[in-house]
């Protein structure tokens, strides 16, 4: 073949190639459009900890740091980023909605970015839609309004620290590595365990490559400079502040917090038990055997070509009877789910294991091996911090939903590209993958559609289940009457949305108050403040915290302050069902003498 016949073979490839990436990402961005139409505002849970990363960073605007004026539990990099929005749109929900949103839609683009390295426009497109409709879900773990921005942060970081690494890995320019590093200093800022996967990451891909002698000098210390200066830079400049053990032990790592609630919560995700492997191993079982028993039974058909039609009609009627069956009874879908996807952390692990023996063994340096083990064990790692509770569209919300970018391109790399042999097995993985993603849009539109009602404040809105805005409303109202505008008051234990939608301000240093916050010396430390504040209005949930192995505020925990409040303030009103219940609130208005 000439030169210029080989050229115009490529650029007829390119046009194929830029033609599809057009279709893909334009049906992403319709499907985009479509959820953020239907789920607008609905982001988050007003039970939960939506508004915890918000008034955090609109302490930062106010001039106060975490860890130094005030508790908190993650890295510095989401307070001080929502603090610049903050500072520039002011106190309130928006800010951090546009933050959210900005996060949420760079998540979705590295996502479809990092599936094209592997794979064609259709598989980038049906692994980013998996996404998709959790980036925009309607409770705590959304994208856009996360229970700590934390995390989508870690999440958005990790992909671009792999997308870095790939364009080093083909260029062989040390600047992409250097920004992986960067990438990977700034991950240390958010959540440990993204920290950790991106760092054993970067050493899985950085000896693949002296392994099998591409490896250039000094890339090691190209990678490590930004990744650990950046993290040592930080944390040393909190350390001219605070002392070790608060910055620590009261902070990045609460460890009377952890024993006395979170553990609960933690062993819930990560019990490490022998029963909890097996049931791991168990579904990675399962979900071989029936896709491996798929994939024999379409080759077997592809053998025979007078089985062709009668198999295309009948998958056909199974499709519609599925879709049907998954209409009609949601909660089977939920529970199907399961193990479509709790398989994924075992799977993860095994193929990193594979991954290393054959990069062991064969010395492959070529660029698409470095990605594919690098990928896989960031995966792998993050997967493992919630190996046991690895679901998707949840009938409770799981945060396994931070680890599914990744997640999605190992499914669609796996479907599209290792099982995919023939033409009917190619598309056997993209009816899985389109079953997968369309499951997801339709659950979260349904459970978008639950959150009909808003509460409406001076520092933006909300939505909430009309049950929900009925109380809150009446809270909100109790607030804006019975105190100044960016007045002090006190939620308990948590409610930190609230916070936000009234531009009131919260006296302590503890964001929250949830089960394991306050020590018995912290309760004091509690009750002086708010004796010195004279704080006027205190609201106090009266739901129970099971999932913290504890009741009720002033039940199981935080019997001092609950009872400090009894005593200095007037019981003004119960708002919502009696006793200890959800979507119930108490009001406290301060004595007079």
């Amino acid at each position: 073949m000439s030169a210029y016949a080989e050229l115009s073979v490529q650029a007829r490839r390119l046009r194929v190639a830029v033609a599809g990436d057009t279709v893909a990402i334009g049906a992403l961005a319709f499907l985009g459009a479509l959820m953020l139409a239907f789920t607008w505002n609905r982001w988050g849970n007003v039970d939960n900890d939506t508004g915890y990363d918000t008034l955090a960073g609109i302490r930062v605007a106010h001039g106060q740091l975490p860890y130094v004026d005030y508790i908190y539990y993650y890295g510095p990099l989401a307070p001080l980023a929502l603090g610049l929005f903050a500072l520039v749109g002011g106190d309130g929900m928006m800010p951090a909605l546009v933050f959210g949103l900005l996060v949420a839609c760079g998540i979705l683009a590295a996502t479809y970015a990092l599936a094209r390295t592997r794979l064609e426009p259709l598989g980038a497109f049906l692994a980013t839609a998996l996404v998709l409709p959790v980036a925009f879900s309607s409770n705590q773990f959304s994208y856009v309004d996360p229970h700590t921005h934390s995390a989508t942060l870690a999440v958005l970081l990790a992909l671009l620290f792999l997308l870095c690494m790939n364009r080093f890995a083909t260029t062989e320019s040390r600047r992409w590595l250097g920004a992986a590093g960067l990438c990977a200093g700034l991950t240390a800022l958010t959540r440990p365990e993204f920290a950790a996967a991106v760092l054993l990451g970067a050493i899985a891909w950085l000896w693949v490559r002296r392994r099998s002698g591409v490896a250039r000098r000094r890339e090691a210390l190209v990678f490590a400079v930004p990744a650990f200066a950046i993290p040592v830079a930080v944390y040393g400049a909190f350390l001219t502040a605070v002392s070790a053990h608060r910055l620590i032990l009261e902070n990045l790592y609460p460890q009377e917090f952890y024993r006395a609630a979170a553990s609960t919560m933690l062993k819930a995700r990560v019990p490490l038990t022998t029963s909890s492997f097996l049931q791991l191993g168990v579904k990675l079982v399962l979900y071989t055997a029936a896709f491996g028993g798929a994939l024999l039974l379409v080759r077997a058909v592809e053998r025979r070509p007078r089985l062709h039609q009668p198999a295309l009609v009948t998958g056909g009627i199974g499709a519609v009877l599925v879709a049907v069956a998954s209409i009609a009874n949601t909660g089977a879908l939920r529970h199907g789910l399961q193990y479509a996807y709790g398989w994924i952390p075992a799977g993860a692990a095994v193929a990193a294991v594979l991954l290393v023996r054959k990069a062991w063994r064969t010395r492959d340096g070529a660029p698409e091996s470095q990605l594919e083990l690098g990928t896989t064990v960031v995966l792998a790692v993050v997967a493992a911090a919630t190996y046991a509770a690895f679901y998707i569209h949840n009938f409770f919300p799981q945060m396994a939903v931070y680890a599914l970018p990744l997640a999605a391109v190992f499914l669609a790399s796996i479907h599209l590209r290792q099982l995919a042999t023939s033409r009917g097995t190619a598309l056997l993985g993209v009816a899985w993958l389109t079953f997968l993603a369309t499951a997801g849009i339709g659950l979260a539109l349904k459970d978008s559609r639950v959150e009909s009602a808003t509460v409406h404040g001076p520092g933006g809105t909300i939505a909430a289940k009309p049950e929900q805005a009925a109380v809150y409303r009446q809270a909100l109202a109790w607030i804006e009457r019975s105190t100044p505008p960016h007045g002090r008051i006190l939620l308990a234990p948590q409610l930190t949305w609230l916070y936000a939608i009234s531009e009131r301000r919260n006296p302590l240093p503890e964001l929250s108050l949830l089960p394991g916050t306050l020590t018995p010396a912290g309760e004091r430390a509690a009750i002086h403040r708010l004796a010195g504040a004279r704080v006027p209005l205190i609201v106090t949930e009266r739901r129970t915290f099971t999932g913290y192995g504890h009741t009720y505020f002033g039940g199981s925990f935080d019997r001092d302050l609950a009872a400090w409040i009894r005593s200095n303030y007037r019981h003004a009103a119960s708002l919502g069902s009696a006793g200890p219940t959800n979507n119930a609130v108490d009001i406290w208005l301060r004595r007079s003498t």
